[in-house]
């Protein structure tokens, strides 16, 4: 009885060895991955992600909100300038930029909020020599509502292109050439396209099983949840914000901790319905997040 019962501990034990073993060993290796996911070389991320290396371009992410920066110049000037997916305005600067470029006002706008409220009235300046992604233009260019950041840039300024952002390897690729078919663990979506807000990156998605519209912000710092949804959905309250168990993109998920409750009924005209959600910068950052404008796709990857 002794030696049996001495035999099923032993066995016991080096099953539970085992497992531990195993476990480790996957840490390990989700550890390992994840620190070659971090540290792919220009050459390395261009060829898993179907760019020449021309097409790729440095990102530097912003410390306070986690925005994505990219380098550009204003009539000479270097500027760095964040990429603001729903930036439905133009290219916008600072008012004390406005000022340091020499820029004349040639007339004024209102800008509104998510909710449709009016916040102001903001200044509509001449025309400027824009250089960014390699490429010159000129534009006009508008007053930013936002004072501690020097300028934005639109995605209508791409509508041509592939543009992929990833956060992590601090990258964004523009090019007119497809996502690769292979080799990527990825989900794709139908971009929804609307004439009022081109190049906004909308598609629908699951929030706690609940079909909806979602918006994929680079512009937000924080994941924002309509007060309509926040109602429907009972969502519980915390210090900071509502607490998501699931957004669900195909096989992504994402559990959010303390969304924003906010009206979006402003940004929501003339789409299919209303959207309900924003995934700011904070969940972005998590994937690889891919707007395929000419075939009007929105792909999101490892």
């Amino acid at each position: 009885m002794s030696a049996c019962t001495a035999c099923s501990t032993d066995k016991g034990y080096d099953v539970l060895k085992k497992r531990i073993f195993i476990f480790l060993g996957i840490l390990l290796l989700s550890s390992t991955l994840a620190g070659c996911r971090q540290e792919l070389s220009i050459r390395e991320w261009s060829n898993r992600y179907g760019f020449a290396e021309d097409e790729v371009f440095p990102l530097e992410i912003g410390e306070k909100y986690g925005f994505p920066y990219v380098d550009a110049e204003i009539n000479g000037q270097q500027i760095k300038m964040m990429f603001d997916t729903a930036n439905m305005v133009g290219i916008s600067i600072s008012a004390e930029l406005a000022e340091q470029l020499g820029l004349d006002q040639t007339g004024e706008m209102r800008c509104f909020d998510s909710g449709g409220r009016c916040i102001g009235r903001f200044a509509v300046f001449e025309e400027a020599k824009v250089k960014v992604f390699g490429r010159e233009n000129t534009a006009t260019i508008y007053e930013s509502t936002a004072d501690d950041i020097d300028g934005f840039l639109p995605p209508s300024l791409l509508l041509n292109y592939r543009v992929t952002i990833d956060y992590r390897n601090k990258l964004m690729g523009i090019a007119k050439t497809g996502f690769p078919e292979q080799g990527i663990r990825k989900e794709v979506f139908p971009l929804i396209v609307n004439p009022l807000n081109p190049g906004m990156p909308v598609i629908a998605g699951f929030v706690n099983g609940e079909k909806v519209l979602i918006l994929l912000d680079t512009g937000s710092s924080r994941t924002c949840v309509d007060e309509r949804l926040v109602n429907k959905l009972n969502l519980p309250a915390n210090e900071r914000g509502y607490e998501i168990k699931e957004v669900r993109l195909g096989a992504f998920r994402f559990r959010i901790k303390n969304a924003k409750k906010v009206s979006l009924a402003g940004i929501s005209e003339r789409y299919p319905g209303p959207i309900m959600l924003i995934l700011g910068s904070d969940t972005i950052a998590k994937v690889v997040f891919t707007v395929d404008y000419p075939n009007q796709k929105v792909i999101i990857s490892e």
